[in-house]
């Protein structure tokens, strides 16, 4: 079976999206299908939109077509009316979370063109449960016409024995985030909290970049126990967690959290806190605070390493023990 994917960006630098396509491409082509990609994005996103893809969806000839984001999608139902069409859709961020100003509602008005391309597709794969409450809730899709499948994470998580971690200091508790710096992750709010613990064995690993950067970057100033790391490639990442004595994911929102699956795939205890929309499937596995609890949350673990361990092993089991926090 030949395969056409509809792919805007393939780098790292794309985020979850990025990840994901490529394990759909090893999937698919262990499976024994031919896999074609799309005219990939490079300067001009209408260009590639309105332009590039229709240009490449005229000319191609598959079996079956899959947009690989909701976006992805806007304009294969128009160039492909009797084709087989699959769409995966990620996350709703831009409708549940908009941004102001032109940039916000640019995103919004692409999201909802996507969406209504989604709905003439033969089959619509949500990420995990919450998005597909999401496209029900605000795209009206049927529910018996999406298919909830996770997103999965490169085997080298699983696979490869622990290491010390490049980024790890002797000596000291290092907590991490790891995620593009966009206005929902909430970087700030995360560096902000830690400016209050008042220990100068920890460390705060900052991995990523993006809009929020600068801002973060300034917020930092000052704490030389705060590190910005900016980007970090594919080869790092499992140095990057293994680094860490515990992960912190300050999202207020994610479709899925792989940079959380894979942290607890490298056996790292995950802090999220009470009040971010992470699906259930992956929030029920994380140690969950209120942010005004944050610090105590950390100095309990600091204190009590083999806490750490307790708690994993209640997690790896099933359990839904919150963190001890004093009283």
């Amino acid at each position: 079976m030949r395969v056409c994917l509809i792919v805007r960006r393939l780098s790292t630098k794309a985020g979850g999206i990025a990840v994901y396509t490529r394990n759909l491409i090893r999937t698919l082509e262990r499976e024994g299908h031919e896999v074609e990609l799309s005219s990939g994005e490079r300067f001009s996103y209408l260009l590639w939109q309105f332009f590039k893809v229709p240009l490449w969806l005229v000319r191609s000839r598959c079996d079956a077509y899959h947009a690989v984001g909701v976006i992805e999608s806007i304009t294969l139902p128009l160039f492909k009316p009797k084709a087989e069409k699959r769409v995966t859709i990620h996350d709703l961020i831009p409708l549940k979370h908009p941004r102001k100003g032109l940039k916000g509602l640019f995103e919004r008005f692409f999201i909802r063109l996507g969406l209504l391309s989604a709905r003439k597709c033969d089959v619509i794969y949500a990420v995990s449960h919450l998005t597909k409450v999401d496209l029900v809730r605000f795209a009206g899709i049927p529910e018996d016409k999406i298919t909830v499948i996770h997103q999965p994470i490169d085997e080298r998580f699983l696979i490869e024995p622990p290491r010390a971690g490049k980024f790890r200091e002797p000596g000291k508790f290092m907590v991490g985030y790891i995620s593009r710096m966009d206005y929902h992750k909430r970087h700030a709010p995360l560096v902000e909290l830690f400016k209050q613990w008042d220990n100068p064995n920890a460390r705060l690993l900052l991995a990523g970049t993006g809009e929020e950067f600068e801002r973060v970057k300034k917020l930092a100033e000052g704490d030389e126990r705060i590190k910005l790391l900016g980007f970090i490639p594919d080869e790092e990442l499992v140095d990057f967690y293994d680094s860490l004595d515990v992960y912190v994911h300050a999202s207020k929102y994610e479709g899925w959290g792989l940079p959380i699956v894979e942290a607890l795939a490298r056996g790292k205890p995950v802090i999220v806190f009470d009040d971010a929309e992470i699906p259930k499937e992956v929030k029920e596995l994380c140690l969950r605070v209120s942010s005004l609890r944050f610090m105590e949350a950390l100095e309990v673990l600091y204190l009590n390493r083999k806490t750490l361990r307790k708690l994993l092993a209640r997690k790896s089991r099933g359990g839904d023990d919150e963190i001890p926090v004093r009283e």
